[in-house]
């Protein structure tokens, strides 16, 4: 009744204030619809669903269930590396590995291989400097809020800065592979929201990007810098990296960085090299 809407109220009102009081890092340019949505889709929902695809499967059940998954969304379970009844939970069966020669990588020394199995949504070259860019067209997000800092100051003279988003359905095979031959160098963790990046949904709100749970690898491939990022969303929160094992995504006591939480971010001293198409990660 009366209490709940004005307790609700001054939630909205605090979370304005505390974007407002950090200097809105993420430059978010509507928090009052932000709020909504992390109402609705908030960090512990995702949690929650985690906790559940982390149960184990009966062996009986197995290929019913994920067979059933598949059919709903799509899947392709010809090219599942292993029988479907060896995944012990349906995150194992989420972030399941494909068969060899699948995704055969085209040899491209002077281009990029797609490190997902994805829809292109967009593509396009920076221009300016703290410039925002289309999420989908009707939508955009901050670049340097999105990666921590804004790539056009650290390109070459001369050089263009281009960027492409891929999508992945449910579906989707969920691993993430190098599109090219990179070092990386370091690599941050943004804790953030879990809001739904379908591109429908992508299309109705700007800065997504911008305030989602995401892992961001920076490093240098044969033209300069490369940012791989990888970005979470409802009911997918956990990101993780097969060179680093100690990456922790959506916990519990984390403050989000569009609220005043920190950046955590990793050296890789020796570097992380890694050839088109090898393995970097993936969700679960």
């Amino acid at each position: 009744g009366l209490v709940s809407t004005s307790v609700t109220l001054t939630m909205n009102y605090k979370f304005k204030e505390c974007i407002e009081i950090v200097g809105n890092p993420a430059q978010i340019q509507n928090p009052n619809t932000l709020f909504w949505l992390r109402m609705l889709f908030g960090r512990s929902r995702s949690r929650w669903f985690g906790m559940l695809t982390e149960l184990h499967v009966p062996v009986a059940l197995r290929p019913a269930l994920y067979r059933a998954f598949a059919w709903k969304y799509g899947a392709d379970l010809d090219e599942v590396r292993y029988p479907l009844d060896s995944f012990r939970t349906f995150q194992d069966f989420f972030s399941r590995k494909l068969r060899e020669g699948c995704r055969p990588v085209s040899d491209l020394p002077q281009g990029l291989v797609s490190p997902v199995d994805g829809v292109m949504l967009a593509s396009g070259v920076l221009s300016d400097a703290d410039t925002r860019i289309e999420q989908v067209k009707g939508a955009t997000y901050s670049v340097s809020s999105f990666l921590g800092f804004d790539p056009l100051q650290s390109a070459a003279p001369g050089s263009s800065v281009c960027y492409a988003v891929l999508y992945l359905a449910p579906g989707d095979y969920h691993r993430i592979h190098s599109p090219c031959a990179v070092d990386f160098s370091s690599g941050r963790h943004f804790c953030g929201e879990l809001l739904p990046v379908r591109p429908s949904f992508l299309q109705r709100v700007s800065d997504v990007f911008a305030v989602n749970e995401r892992v961001v690898l920076t490093g240098r491939w044969r033209f300069g810098q490369m940012n791989l990022a990888a970005v979470g969303a409802a009911n997918v929160g956990n990101i993780f990296l097969d060179f680093d094992p100690k990456l922790k995504t959506n916990r519990m006591r984390d403050i989000t960085v569009h609220c005043g939480g920190d950046v955590s971010s990793k050296r890789y001293p020796d570097g992380v090299r890694l050839e088109a198409g090898a393995a970097v990660g993936g969700f679960r």
